[in-house]
């Protein structure tokens, strides 16, 4: 989503922010400018059809505490072991799953009853089908949608007993396996409506649209109003807060989230909050939380948001999960254990959030007592603060080691489950980790318990394409850029024999493929090759020279570098798991050939270059390459492209991937003829003197990747 205004405030976050500008590894908070509060767009209304028509429901569940005994016993037991995180729902069957099978020719001139619901022709000659599900004495509930089959365009609505409306929301809420969790509304009943697009069946009139619902999930009461003493007495409410020592609560509080999702057939609780990030033309609603909390697409496609859930005053009234504005679905972008994290990409957000800024420098977080603060929602309950201090003598618990975790002890405040993902902030704004747990004392209040955190600057690679990308590699006279500029390439190299050295100059070649040479640019001594497979990005790199090199390659996009020098027989090599994906001895240095090159005249030959056959050193030499796949058995001739006097290169079939690079040097004594792979097929070089007749071959077994070097060809 594009800002109407962005701002940044207090002046002292500005400073904060700009302190890394250089490196993009902090950014300060992102505030909404007060007279800029964006409304919502009015949401269309939903049809309400099982409403209008009052159609009796399609299932009615018996109440949980006579026919879902086991599953609320489970669900107790597993917050009484005091495990995260903490669930707050389970899913209940249906007597039996209906299928809703929507074609062409259901189309009603009346409303009709249908698949348990009722079908009808809305407004504008859109058809929609509704029906309800009832569960007595249910607190809030969401339905299952399987075998999901809707057009794009398709718009879907849920609504409550107490006037709850969510929505509408398409199809592309659906989770991997293709099963769609509707966000979750207050009381016993859970009205669905789905509206198909006009026209639907205009292109298709054989098409057959529809879903199956099969399960409810049934989530139970975790909010302060029926806690009762369960509230930890050492809990203080962030409406209570004491706002000297962090003055800007207020604002931070328009950050969090009250994070409920559905894994496992389970419904559970987190905290998690908006970062903002290093682009300020754009906004996007990036939200940071525990890995332990949730870690696959399937339980965030089920994410169900709530914003704003705090109380007002002090000791005041409880707010309405009903009313809280909310964001339903997500992408998910990143997620490990190491640290403890997981980001997300929301599908939207409320109006008036803030953004909190973050740092990747671990050196703010000083052992010696550094405040660290969060903002909550423990136990479900609304927004709780809690301060803790860094305590560099807290013995590290298992398997959660520094410096990817940070250990501090309470101060003020508590955290408890619901807790789980909170980000942990310094006074400034800037989030320098998100909450595991504890460790210690079973306490929840003892000073004896460290909070531990996940550590923001063990994350932050992972997480840096997202929130503080690099820009774009840029061509230049000391680098390559491949793969749509994603990739720099850079190359320094020494010479052994002589002790010089210089940095490697580029010749772009394809969007995956580049040469470097030296000092002589008709001299080219290394091919570089980058391909995306998808999961993975392969490195390829070729030599036609012995000298020694450094060839760096960066991921502009993570920042993450790998470096490469010569490889095994000075023939090059693969980086089979270079990138994640979206992808001898001789003393032929550039001065001796140059050397070589302007003492003696060359000796014209009469290679004649054609579709077969590459023509070195004034078409002395033909070069012809035979090549086959042992993969597929398929085989050919390769296709050579001149790329100066002394060098050429061939490819099998696509004429942008090259497979292989040659060159030929003539030291007047002798010829020097090198070959350089990026390619692990079989292939037979066959070198040809068109002065004297003679030739050679150089074959490659299948499933070597090496070139070579014949340092007396001729």
């Amino acid at each position: 989503m594009k800002p109407a205004h962005r701002a940044w405030i207090p002046l002292i976050l500005i400073v904060a922010a700009a302190s890394h500008a250089e490196d993009n590894r902090s950014v300060g908070p992102l505030f909404p400018v007060p007279d800029a509060q964006r409304q919502a767009a009015p949401a269309a209304p939903p049809p309400r059809l099982s409403e209008t028509w009052g159609l009796v429901p399609l299932a009615v569940l018996a109440p949980a505490e006579k026919a879902a005994r086991a599953e609320l016993a489970a669900l107790q037991s597993w917050n009484d072991a005091g495990r995260l995180p903490v669930r707050n729902g389970f899913t209940r069957a249906l007597p039996a799953a209906r299928a809703v099978t929507i074609d062409a020719g259901a189309l009603p001139r009346t409303p009709i009853e249908h698949a348990g619901g009722i079908l009808a022709e809305t407004a504008f000659g859109r058809l929609a089908w509704g029906g309800e599900v009832r569960v007595p004495g249910a607190y809030r509930l969401r339905a299952r949608l399987t075998d999901v089959r809707l057009p794009r365009g398709t718009r879907l609505w849920v609504h409550g007993d107490h006037g709850e409306v969510v929505g509408p929301f398409g199809p592309e809420r659906r989770g991997p396996s293709g099963d769609l969790w509707t966000p979750s509304v207050g009381g016993e009943s859970i009205r669905l409506d789905v509206e198909l697009p006009a026209g639907a069946f205009e292109k298709a009139a054989e098409a057959r649209f529809g879903f199956r619902i099969a399960e409810v999930l049934e989530m139970v009461p975790m909010e302060d109003e029926m806690a009762g003493d369960k509230v930890l007495p050492c809990e203080v409410d962030l409406a209570c807060a004491d706002r000297s020592e962090l003055p800007f609560l207020d604002a931070y509080r328009h950050a969090v989230a009250r994070m409920t999702f559905v894994q496992d057939g389970s419904g559970f609780l987190c905290s998690g909050a908006l970062l903002n990030d290093t682009d300020s033309r754009t906004e996007i609603p990036y939200l940071l939380t525990a890995h332990h909390c949730l870690s696959t697409q399937e339980a965030a496609s089920s994410l169900d948001a709530f914003w704003d859930y705090y109380r007002t005053s002090c000791g005041g009234p409880a707010p309405s999960l009903s009313q809280a504005p909310r964001s339903d679905g997500a992408t998910l972008l990143a997620t490990s254990n190491d640290t403890d994290f997981t980001l997300l990409r929301l599908d939207r957000v409320p109006p008036g959030r803030v953004f909190l800024g973050w740092t990747a420098d671990a050196s703010v977080i000083r052992e010696d007592g550094t405040r660290l603060y969060r903002l909550s929602s423990p136990g479900g309950r609304p927004l709780a603060y809690s301060v803790t201090r860094v305590d560099r003598f807290f013995q590290a618990c298992r398997d959660r080691i520094r410096p990817d975790f940070i250990y501090s002890t309470r101060v003020t405040g508590g955290t408890e489950g619901g807790s789980s993902g909170a980000p942990t902030i310094l006074a400034d704004g800037r989030v320098v980790g998100q909450l595991l747990g504890g460790c210690g004392d079973s306490d929840d209040c003892s000073i004896g318990q460290a909070t531990v955190d996940g550590a923001f600057s063990g994350t932050f690679p992972r997480v840096r394409q997202f929130l503080a990308p690099l820009q774009p590699c840029t061509p230049g006279p000391n680098n390559l850029c491949l793969l749509g500029n994603r990739f720099r390439v850079e190359l320094v190299w020494q010479n052994q024999y002589d002790g010089s050295s210089g940095q490697g100059k580029p010749v772009p070649r394809t969007d995956s493929t580049g040469f470097f040479y030296f000092q002589d640019p008709s001299n080219f001594e290394l091919i570089v090759k980058i391909l995306d497979f998808g999961d993975v990005v392969k490195v390829f790199y070729g030599q036609l020279t012995d000298l020694r090199f450094t060839l760096t390659v960066t991921d502009t996009r993570t920042g993450n570098t790998k470096i490469y020098q010569n490889g095994p027989g000075d023939c090059g090599a693969i980086d089979q798991t270079a990138f994640p994906g979206s992808l001898a001895s001789t003393s032929a240095t550039s001065a001796v050939f140059e050397a070589a090159r302007r003492g003696r005249a060359a000796k014209a030959g009469t290679c004649v270059a054609d579709a077969d056959t590459l023509c070195l050193v004034d078409r002395r030499f033909a070069v012809e390459v035979n090549w086959r796949n042992q993969f597929n058995n398929e085989s050919g001739r390769a296709q050579p492209a001149p790329l100066s006097q002394q060098a050429g290169m061939f490819s099998y079939t696509d004429r942008s991937n090259i497979e292989l690079v040659v060159k030929a040097l003539d030291f007047g004594d002798r010829i020097l003829f090198f070959w350089g792979a990026l390619s692990d097929l079989e292939y037979t070089i066959t070198l040809t003197d068109t002065e004297t007749g003679a030739s050679k071959t150089y074959n490659n077994p299948a499933g070597k990747f090496c070139g070579g070097l014949d340092n007396n060809a001729f």
